[in-house]
């Protein structure tokens, strides 16, 4: 779901622990689907009330303490597909923010779709839910890797009828999109384009990453990279001609939230994305919490207890962010700042780039080998990584296209700028 964070402070002082919070609560990791890219274990219930009403309780108590003029909390309800919950799930949720009369909950919910109902679109309206839906393309390309659990039948049928139903219960005309583009889809911005312009949506790209498994030789070696991730090259082409049909289309049916903040920075090329510059989820202040309590950094390593960051029932929010700042953000500084791991110093493009996930891979890899070989997590840095991912040197895997990229959307801007004077 798209994101809609205010600006970040500096990171690397003191400030971090005395940031607002902005949850992002795993209703489960379970889902109806399996999709082929997911990095999720699905298994296991619905998250507790009692452990939803701790997150509320200490989030609001500790943004209250950073802010006594706090009015509105942020609150991302996440999967798995947070829907097998079901609306009475979500009236408790209702119940247990109304407990703070004198704040607004802005709640944003992402889903597959292929549960939604009518009864369950009218209350997501009439309660002032963000909803996004994940879809990623026309049929073919959906139904690719977005099967159903056990039958493994695609789900884009399902999908489209979710999507519609809550269009029609909510009254509204454009709908917020996830999509994940992997080697299926590369190949077709044209037929992306033309689909979600039809599907009148504004949408959030997912290029699929590499994983750190896919660059672990321990692991299989590049198991994953020959189907789902795309080369570098085929990243900048894709973007290009994507790019392209969007900056000048004239019926404006569908926007790419991406690309608009592409053409922001090259108008205004004194945006600082702050230091370390990272991908958007991995915003100082988002903290991810499991269904059992357990609070990470990010969702993708919710399978792996050992880099968890905490747990609500027993940890504050204060040590929660502290544990965060000394083993996470200061961390993510090291790396990027040191020429053995990254290159995104030397970037033109650096402190602009919203970037992919390696650092926070490289820091999880090095990690856990530290602790594996009995390290104390303090010398993460001793840990020795496998020599493939010192090849790579950027924030990303796609660097060489996404420069590529950028240096045609710099053009493109400055040349319509140049026609319209």
């Amino acid at each position: 779901m798209a994101e809609n964070l205010s600006p970040r402070q500096p990171y690397g002082s003191d400030c971090e622990e005395h940031l607002p919070v902005v949850p992002q609560i795993q209703v489960t990791r379970n889902c109806n689907l399996a999709c082929g890219y997911c990095f999720q274990e699905h298994s296991g219930g619905i998250i507790g009330l009692s452990t939803v009403e701790t997150i509320l309780r200490r989030v609001v108590a500790h943004n209250r303490s950073v802010d006594p003029d706090t009015k509105v909390i942020q609150v991302y309800w996440h999967g798995g597909e947070p829907l097998l919950a079901g609306i009475d799930f979500f009236r408790a949720i209702i119940r247990l923010e109304a407990q703070y009369p004198e704040l607004a909950f802005e709640n944003r919910i992402q889903t597959n779709g292929t549960l939604m109902t009518e009864d369950m679109a009218r209350f997501l309206a009439e309660q002032q839910f963000q909803v996004g839906f994940s879809i990623d393309g026309p049929q073919e390309i959906h139904d690719r890797y977005r099967r159903f659990r056990g039958s493994q039948s695609g789900s884009f049928e399902a999908a489209r009828r979710g999507i519609e139903c809550y269009r029609d219960c909510a009254r509204v005309d454009r709908v917020a999109v996830i999509a994940v583009v992997t080697r299926a889809g590369i190949h077709r911005a044209v037929d992306l384009f033309e689909f979600f312009q039809d599907l009148r949506a504004e949408v959030q790209l997912d290029i699929y990453d590499v994983r750190w498994l896919d660059l672990d030789p321990a692991a299989g070696g590049v198991s994953g990279l020959p189907d789902l991730a795309p080369r570098p090259e085929e990243v900048g082409r894709f973007l290009i001609e994507l790019f392209d049909r969007w900056f000048w289309d004239q019926e404006r049916q569908v926007d790419f939230k991406e690309l608009r903040q592409e053409v922001k920075m090259v108008l205004q090329p004194e945006i600082n994305l702050g230091d370390p510059f990272h991908k958007k989820r991995c915003d100082f202040r988002r903290l991810i919490f499991a269904p059992d309590g357990m609070v990470f950094s990010c969702d993708q390593w919710v399978n792996d207890a050992e880099t968890a960051l905490g747990d609500i029932h027993q940890d504050s929010l204060g040590a929660i962010l502290t544990h965060k700042a000394a083993l996470w953000e200061q961390i993510k500084q090291r790396i990027r700042r040191s020429g053995n791991h990254m290159a995104c110093g030397g970037c033109e493009w650096g402190r602009q780039c919203i970037g992919g996930c390696f650092t926070c891979m490289k820091y999880n890899a090095m990690l856990l080998r530290a602790r594996s070989a009995g390290l104390p997590d303090s010398r993460w840095a001793d840990a020795v990584l496998p020599p493939t991912w010192e090849e790579v040197r950027g924030e990303t895997y796609f660097c060489e296209g996404l420069r590529a990229f950028r240096q045609h959307v710099r053009e493109a801007v400055r040349r319509e700028l140049a026609n319209a004077g």
